[in-house]
C-alpha cells in the first residue's frame, strides 16, 4: 500500500472520531446518550439500519461467496420485501407506543420480569460474539495486504470504534453510519469500476468471464438443484428464503442493535419511511457486491489466481492489492466502515440493554452521575470484551459460513420468544423461560454439532426447537398452573394492547385542542 492509502485510511479514522467529538460537547443524559433525544428523522435512522446489519461480513463475506460459489445468496433480496409488512404494520407501532429504550420491555409486558431479562441476556452474549467477527474481518484482509499479525489492526479498529462511540453516544453512531455508509457504496463502486476498466473488454467483459465461470449459477446457467428439498444442500431457493426469513425478522424484531433505531424516531412515519430506505440501500448493496464478486474473478483469472481451491479473503485481499496507489486505502476505509458501523451499534446497543433490563429495572436510580458513568463503562467493556474475543474467532470457519450457521443462527431463540408472545395465546411466563433457556442451548448444540445442513436452515431448525419448548412447556404449564392473565394477552396479537397506548395520549391532545379552541 503506498502514501495515499495510508492517508486515505488515517483520513478516514479522523472523520470518525471528529464526529464523536462533535456529538460529545451535547449534554448527554440517559435518552440523549442512548436514543438521541428521540427526535431522529427517517434519513438517519434508514442509513444506520442498513449500515448496521450490512457489516463487514457481507462486505467480504458476500463478494468471496459469489467468487467462489455464484450468485445463489442474490436469491434473499425478495425476502426484504417479505419483513417489510409486519416489521412496518405491526412491530413498529408497538414500540413506538411502549416508548422504551429496551426492546425486551414488551416481554416483561408479555410475561414477565425474569423473561426479560433472560432475554436481554442472551442478546448481549449473541451480539458480542457478532462484534468479534465485524473486528476480525477487517482486520484479516489489512493484515493480509500489509502482511502483518491480524491482531494489531484488530485492535486499532477496535480502539477507535470504542473511542468514538463512548464519546458522542446515540446520535454520533448514527451520524458516523450515515458517513460510513457513503464510504461503503463508494469503496464498493470504486472496486467494480476499476474491475471493469482492467478487463480487455470492460464492464461486459467482466459480467461475460464472470458466467462463462459459473459465477451465475443458479439463474446463469441455470441449475435445478435451486428447487430442491434436499436439507444436505448447501444452498436452495427454499432454504435461502426461509432461512434468511427467519434471520432478517430476529434482526429487525427482536435485536435491540436495530430495534433501538426505531425508538431513536421522531415520529412513527420517520420510522417506516427509514426502514423503507434501509430495504431499498440493503438491496442495491447485496446486487454491487455480487458484482464486485465478479470484479474479484476477473482479477483473479488475469493474475493467474484461480488454481485450486478458490479462497475468497486472499482473493480479496490480492484484488485490492493490486488496485492503483490510493484506491486500496479506500477500499480498505469502505471495509472499515461496513465493520466500524455495525460494532459500534452494538456497542451502544448493548450497554443500553445492560442498563434498561438490568441496572434500572433493578433499582438503580435514573438520571443520576452514576448512571451516566455506568452507560460509558459499559459502552468499553463490551467494545473491549468483543476486541478481545476478535483475536480468536477465525478459528470458528469461514466468514459466510460463521455468519449464516453461528451469528444470524442465534438469533431465532429471541425471535421465538417474541413470535410467541405475540402470536400465541397459551405461552406463559415460565414456559417461556425455560423455553428460551432450552432452546438457546439446543441452538448452540444444532450450530455446532448438526451436519450436513444447509446454512439457512440452522435459523429455522432453532426457531422451531424453541417455540416448541416453549409451546410444550405452556401445555404443561396451562393445566396445572395458572393460565395467562388478562394483563398479558393484552400484549398478543389478537388483543393488542398496545394501541391503547398511543389513543390515550391522542385523545388528551385532541380534548386540550378543543379547550384551547373553545377559551378563543
Amino acid at each position: 500500500m503506498s502514501v495515499l492509502d495510508y492517508a486515505a485510511l488515517c483520513g478516514y479514522l479522523v472523520v470518525v472520531l471528529v464526529v464523536g467529538l462533535v456529538h460529545a460537547r451535547r449534554r448527554q443524559g440517559y435518552s440523549e446518550y442512548f436514543l438521541a433525544g428521540r427526535t431522529m428523522h427517517w434519513l438517519p435512522i434508514g442509513a444506520s439500519i442498513m449500515a448496521t446489519a450490512f457489516s463487514a461480513v457481507n462486505y467480504a463475506g458476500f463478494a468471496g461467496e459469489v467468487f467462489q460459489y455464484g450468485s445463489y445468496v442474490l436469491l434473499c433480496l425478495p425476502v426484504f420485501v417479505f419483513v417489510a409488512w409486519p416489521v412496518t404494520r405491526v412491530i413498529m407501532p408497538m414500540y413506538h407506543a411502549m416508548r422504551a429504550t429496551s426492546a425486551y420491555e414488551y416481554l416483561e409486558h408479555r410475561f414477565d420480569v425474569r423473561v426479560r431479562m433472560a432475554a436481554s441476556a442472551l442478546f448481549i452474549v449473541w451480539r458480542v460474539l457478532w462484534m468479534a467477527l465485524l473486528l476480525y474481518v477487517p482486520a484479516k484482509t489489512v493484515s493480509l495486504l500489509l502482511g502483518v499479525d491480524h491482531r494489531l489492526p484488530v485492535v486499532l479498529v477496535g480502539g477507535v470504534t470504542i473511542a468514538y462511540t463512548l464519546m458522542g453516544g446515540m446520535r454520533a453512531v448514527m451520524w458516523t453510519d450515515v458517513a460510513q455508509s457513503v464510504v461503503l457504496f463508494g469503496s464498493i463502486l470504486l472496486g467494480i469500476g476499476i474491475g471493469a476498466a482492467r478487463h480487455p473488454t470492460g464492464f461486459a467483459g467482466m459480467l461475460r468471464a464472470g458466467l462463462d465461470a459459473g459465477l451465475g449459477r443458479p439463474f446463469l446457467p441455470f441449475a435445478a438443484d435451486v428447487f430442491s428439498f434436499d436439507p444436505r444442500i448447501r444452498l436452495t431457493l427454499w432454504s435461502c428464503w426461509l432461512g434468511t426469513f427467519v434471520a432478517f425478522l430476529a434482526r429487525y424484531v427482536a435485536d435491540q442493535v436495530v430495534v433501538q433505531r426505531y425508538f431513536t424516531a421522531r415520529s412513527l412515519r420517520d420510522a417506516r419511511v427509514g426502514f423503507v430506505l434501509n430495504v431499498l440501500a440493503a438491496m442495491a448493496a447485496l446486487v454491487l457486491l455480487a458484482l464486485f464478486g465478479f470484479a474479484m474473478h476477473s482479477h483473479a483469472l488475469q493474475h493467474g489466481g484461480l488454481g485450486g481451491r478458490k479462497l475468497a479473503l486472499p482473493a480479496f485481499a490480492s484484488f485490492v492489492q493490486a488496485l492503483p496507489a490510493g484506491a486500496p486505502g479506500l477500499i480498505v476505509a469502505g471495509l472499515l466502515a461496513a465493520s466500524m458501523s455495525s460494532a459500534d451499534s452494538g456497542m451502544n446497543a448493548c450497554a443500553a440493554a445492560a442498563l434498561a433490563d438490568f441496572y434500572r429495572r433493578l433499582g438503580g436510580r435514573p438520571g443520576t452521575r452514576r448512571e451516566a458513568r455506568l452507560s460509558r463503562l459499559a459502552v468499553f467493556f463490551f467494545g473491549a470484551l468483543a476486541t478481545v474475543l476478535a483475536l480468536y474467532v477465525g478459528r470458528l470457519g469461514s466468514v459466510f459460513e460463521i455468519a449464516n450457521r453461528i451469528i444470524n443462527a442465534m438469533g431465532a431463540p429471541l425471535l421465538a420468544l417474541f413470535a410467541m408472545g405475540l402470536l400465541s395465546r397459551r405461552a406463559n411466563r415460565r414456559s417461556a423461560l425455560a423455553g428460551l433457556i432450552l432452546g438457546a442451548a439446543a441452538s448452540a448444540w444444532i450450530c455446532i454439532a448438526v451436519e450436513p445442513l444447509a446454512l439457512h436452515y440452522y435459523a429455522v431448525a432453532n426457531l422451531a426447537v424453541t417455540m416448541a419448548c416453549i409451546w410444550g412447556g405452556s401445555l404443561v404449564e396451562n393445566r396445572w398452573c395458572a393460565p395467562p392473565t388478562d394483563r398479558m394477552l393484552a400484549w398478543t396479537l389478537a388483543e393488542r394492547g398496545w394501541e391503547s397506548r398511543t389513543a390515550a395520549p391522542a385523545a388528551s391532545a385532541s380534548a386540550g385542542h378543543a379547550l384551547k379552541t373553545t377559551d378563543r
